[in-house]
This record gives C-alpha cells, structure tokens and sequence, in this order.
C-alpha cells in the first residue's frame, strides 16, 4: 500500500515538474522576443546605442515633420538602466525563469 501510494505521489510531482519546465521554457522564449522587439526599436529610436556592426544598414528616411505625429520619440528613460530600464527587467525575470527551469530539473532527478 506504501508503495503504491508513493509511486502514485511521485507521478503527480513527475506530471508537475514536467508542466513547470515546460512553462519555464515557454516563458524564456516569450522574454527573449520582447527583449528583441524592444532593443530593435529603442536602438531604432535612439534610446539605445547601437553596435558598430549595426551602422552598416542604411536608414529609412523620413520627413522632417511626418504627418503622423507632431514630435519625434525620445525615451522616458534608459531602456537598459540598472535596475528599472524595461530590458533589464526583462532581463531579470528571463534569468528567474531560467534558474526556476534548472532547478526543477534538478529536483526532477534527485526524485528519481
């Protein structure tokens, strides 16, 4: 009896971790396209500096007054300050995630 309820609660915590990897990855994955997004447009915008392999594409060139807005983008703040810039929280809640998927897979082993 002892047996089979351990075997039944290690299936559980197997079908659990398994759900957990799998949200961590999606997770990951889902960060690192918002962080791209986000650097290529504030690199785009002039919030962020740009690479020097980066100069190498020509720029699209615009009006100087677009009739689509009345003024030009300019950043509330550093997109990548430490600790508050949007990318380096993204950054950081990447990064939980990852340490989350380790661990998990982790303990999935030392359950075995």
């Amino acid at each position: 009896a002892h047996m089979q309820e351990a075997t039944e609660i290690r299936e559980i915590g197997k079908e659990e971790n398994k759900l957990a990897i799998k949200d961590a990855e999606d997770a990951q994955t889902a960060l690192a396209n918002a962080i791209a997004v986000l650097e290529t447009f504030y690199k785009e915008s002039g919030g962020v500096k740009k690479e020097s392999w980066e100069f190498l594409q020509e720029p699209v060139k615009l009006p100087e007054n677009p009739s689509t807005w009345d003024s030009g983008y300019t950043s509330v703040a550093d997109p990548a300050a430490q600790p508050d810039g949007i990318v380096s929280v993204l950054k950081a809640v990447a990064s939980d995630f990852a340490e989350m998927e380790s661990q998990t897979m982790a303990q999935e082993e030392s359950d075995q």
